[in-house]
């Protein structure tokens, strides 16, 4: 059977039309260093580098709510530490004053005006702000969170973002239980109590109060009638164990940091496997391409130079 021309001419424009594809391919490969130049290279290969991909751009977003959530864990815990800091010295003299009193009114009267600092003091360590953003009133960040007597004006609700799947940490706190709130009057216990001892002081240089009372006074705190130092006491291990708190947040970031680092460069390694073109491999191929093209040009050319007349000789 004769095969005519406009067949021969067909299948080399087919063929031609593949080995030109495959060179473009295998040279585009060892150019970009890529193997996947499209969905069509390997569909399963495509689709499970896009979903490594996916999942290590969330890494880098809790990568970056990491460092942002570490800032404010560290000032956070920075705060904690000087009121605690400042409640222990402020303790020992409690102890020191209902142990053996004042000598005289000069005495009381610079006690009295260390209390006062001292408490000014931590309340202000507690309003503290990164930017406009106050740490201890929950989601309400723009004002201060205690009142100059010590008065919560916070929110309840902290603010959080996500540093993992299903981990969210804290970007504000609940200031009144990080800083040890009383439920019966709303107020810092540490101030509260600190105002206390200096309404004592204060009666007792006007002569109408005794330092003694001291010994005998009360605050109610939670429901519960305790003494000053006990009450003291109560606010300043709140403290003490809500920097705790914070202290645990900021090993769980360290943790998770490392966690995360090592998912991401196994997903990138992955990747890497999927889509890096094996460059000796590319180059066999693109030369087997090339042999191929050549052999068709050739076949091609020496087949359309024939005519019936040469298979009667």
């Amino acid at each position: 059977m004769r095969i005519a021309d406009l067949i021969k001419y067909d299948n080399y424009i087919k063929n031609d039309q593949i080995r030109q594809n495959e060179i473009e391919k295998y040279t585009r490969q060892i150019a970009t260093g890529i193997k996947l130049l499209s969905p069509s290279d390997d569909t399963v290969g495509t689709v499970s580098a896009l979903r490594l991909k996916t999942i290590n751009e969330d890494i880098e977003r809790y990568g970056r709510n990491m460092d942002f959530v570490n800032t404010i864990l560290d000032s956070a815990e920075t705060q904690l530490n000087s009121i605690a800091a400042a409640g222990q010295e402020v303790r020992v003299e409690i102890v020191r004053l209902l142990n053996t009193g004042v000598l005289d009114k000069e005495d009381a009267k610079v006690l009295r005006d260390y209390f006062v600092n001292m408490k000014d003091y931590i309340i202000k360590q507690a309003n503290f702000k990164i930017g406009d953003t106050a740490l201890f009133g929950g989601v309400k960040t723009q004002t201060d969170p205690f009142a100059p007597d010590g008065t919560y004006q916070g929110e309840t609700v902290e603010t959080k973002v996500p540093t993992a799947p299903g981990v969210e940490l804290n970007t504000t706190f609940n200031g009144r239980v990080y800083l040890g709130v009383n439920n019966d009057t709303n107020k810092m216990i540490l101030t509260e109590t600190i105002d206390k001892i200096v309404n004592i002081i204060d009666n007792a240089i006007s002569g109408t109060g005794s330092l003694g009372d001291l010994n005998t006074a009360t605050i109610s705190v939670n429901g519960k009638n305790v003494k000053l130092l006990e009450a003291f006491d109560i606010g300043l291990n709140t403290v003490m164990q809500y920097r705790s708190v914070i202290g645990t947040q900021v090993k769980t970031i360290q943790d998770l940091k490392t966690i995360n680092d090592q998912n991401k460069v196994f997903n990138k390694d992955l990747i890497s496997k999927l889509e890096d073109v094996d460059v000796a491999e590319a180059i066999t191929n693109l030369q087997k391409a090339q042999v191929a093209y050549q052999a068709l040009i050739s076949v091609f050319n020496q087949n359309r130079q024939l005519s019936l007349l040469d298979f009667f000789k």
